[in-house]
């Protein structure tokens, strides 16, 4: 299913982006020193298998955004592998 721009929208928040539809789906931040995407994603941590670096789960950890699961994307590869999860966040609701 895909999803057109007027499914998804966009609110500048003061510290990150927040992405919803009828709640949000994903929130992104950027962090400069380390060139890396911080995703949160609406996304059940233990419906994933977490990789080192790349996911973790948040629902414990005072965090900015929403979302259960954090995404650390640094790479083209890394954007890819997160696809599946964003788009499980986005049909999830």
């Amino acid at each position: 299913m895909l999803i057109s721009d007027a499914d998804v929208q966009k609110e500048f928040q003061l510290h990150y982006v927040a992405y919803r539809r009828i709640k949000n789906v994903a929130t992104v931040r950027f962090q400069p020193r380390s060139h890396t995407l911080v995703v949160r994603l609406a996304v059940d941590p233990d419906t994933v298998k977490l990789a080192e670096g790349f996911t973790r789960d948040v629902r414990k950890i005072g965090c900015l955004g929403t979302g259960p699961l954090e995404l650390r994307i640094r790479s083209q590869e890394d954007l890819a592998r997160a696809s599946d999860l964003v788009r499980r966040s986005v049909d999830g609701l």
